[in-house]
């Protein structure tokens, strides 16, 4: 039964997501800048995930999205490239690792209200 109460909702979970995306699309007129957005609230979750599990990750831009694109047939399957991750574990003798890092203080980031 549990089956059967799942499918009735499916199309009620995909005309509230149309209804989201619709409305860039067709008010706002701002679709891409939109989904870029969304891919980037996801690169967020994928980033803490990974440091969660002791993963580590490497998000990029300034890549070649147009050769990307190209190289894996994204615009046949309606998908383009935003970004890109590089996950795995960084080797013991990474040198780098252990390199001080520059940071800017915490004042300078976060404001107590």
């Amino acid at each position: 039964m549990a089956g059967f109460e799942m499918k009735q909702h499916v199309p009620g979970r995909k005309k509230s997501r149309l209804l989201y995306s619709d409305i860039h699309r067709y008010d706002y007129k701002d679709a891409q800048h939109w989904m870029e957005k969304q891919v980037y609230l996801a690169l967020g979750t994928l980033l803490l995930g990974a440091a969660a599990l002791g993963i580590d990750a490497c998000p990029m831009e300034g890549f070649d999205a147009k050769g990307l694109d190209a190289e894996l047939d994204l615009h046949r399957q309606g998908f383009s490239s935003t970004v890109l991750v590089a996950l795995g574990y960084r080797s013991e003798q990474d040198f780098n690792a252990g390199l001080p890092k520059s940071r800017l203080s915490q004042d300078k980031i976060f404001t107590d209200l």
